[in-house]
């Protein structure tokens, strides 16, 4: 009768233990085959965040390879603005917007426009020719404002 008995003790020890260390599972490794995805999470670069009042919201930077901005002077780059936009809830909703390209982009700051919207500006363009953007954010939409 012993035996049985520590074996079955040994046994829940045994269970426990994996249950405290979370890994009751085993562990799988997947490699992405999502090249976009790939491409974001390697080369993005976040530029901008706010994370006020019930929004949280990241503008991430991508680059469109070389020779994109189609310049004379060479392999210059444009880029693409990535726009993350997440509520704060157990379940958000949750949004990504595309918009570009954009040249030599740059974040300037954020404006609150109600609860659940912000507005933001975005230098770009030439050294001797910078353009202003503001762009209008909530978590359904992304909208040009202007464009100076």
């Amino acid at each position: 009768m012993k035996q049985p008995l520590k074996i079955i003790l040994l046994f829940l020890t045994l269970c426990s233990f994996e249950l405290v260390n979370g890994q009751i599972y085993e562990l799988k490794i997947n490699k992405s085959k999502n090249s976009k995805l790939v491409k974001v999470l390697n080369n993005g670069v976040l530029i901008g965040k706010t994370n006020a009042n019930y929004l949280l919201v990241k503008i991430y930077k991508v680059d469109n390879g070389s020779g994109s901005a189609k310049l004379e002077e060479g392999h210059e780059r444009s880029f693409n603005l990535l726009v993350a936009i997440s509520e704060y809830d157990e379940y958000p909703k949750q949004n990504v917007f595309e918009i570009g390209p954009f040249y030599n982009p740059e974040f300037v700051e954020w404006t609150e426009i109600k609860k659940y919207e912000r507005e933001f500006t975005i230098k770009h363009g030439g050294v001797d020719n910078r353009v202003i953007t503001k762009l209008r954010v909530n978590i359904e939409s992304l909208k040009l404002i202007k464009s100076q």
